[in-house]
């Protein structure tokens, strides 16, 4: 018994050992943006950094709209564009037509509109993929091209926070 037990010790020793960590992944998502143009992601993602403001809950667009000015002048000077991400369960898809006429109706923006997309998926799962903890904070996210998450950033816009993302850029 003793010997199995230091068998299967070694054993999953050695594959902690040789399996690397996996990196935190955007998962493939289809979806619309408010503008209603169909996209998946993270492909149709343009630059070779995008900068993500995911979000759980409507009340946390105070927090993704303190971010706003840094992600403002990142895209004007070429360094990422940025998107909104509000994340939902996937079972609100039957009712996602009324939610994104909802979200529109308070954006008039187009350009808005088109960095605005709605994730009807398994939140749980999603958030696992790109390393987020809770649902009851906003997350900034550097992604890659290919989807590979550089740097996550918690809860509303600070200049250290800034400073982090800036150097996954």
């Amino acid at each position: 018994m003793r010997t199995r037990q230091l068998f299967l010790a070694t054993l999953l020793s050695f594959f902690a050992i040789a399996t690397p960590a996996l990196a935190q992944q955007f998962p493939t998502i289809e979806s619309k943006d408010l503008n209603e143009r169909a996209v998946t992601l993270p492909q149709d993602f343009v630059a070779n950094r995008s900068l993500l403001f995911i979000a759980f809950e409507q009340e946390q667009q105070t927090d993704v709209n303190t971010w706003l000015p840094f992600a403002e002048q990142l895209e004007q000077n070429g360094h990422a564009k940025f998107y909104e991400l509000p994340v939902l369960p996937s079972a609100l898809r039957l009712v996602g037509g009324f939610i994104q006429n909802g979200m529109r109706s308070g954006i008039p923006s187009q350009a808005t509109r088109a960095k605005t997309i709605t994730l009807y998926t398994n939140v749980s799962r999603f958030r696992a993929n790109l390393g987020l903890g809770p649902t009851n904070q906003i997350y900034a996210v550097v992604i890659d091209r290919a989807g590979k998450v550089l740097a996550v950033e918690s809860g509303a816009y600070s200049e250290a926070k800034a400073q982090k993302l800036r150097a996954a850029l």
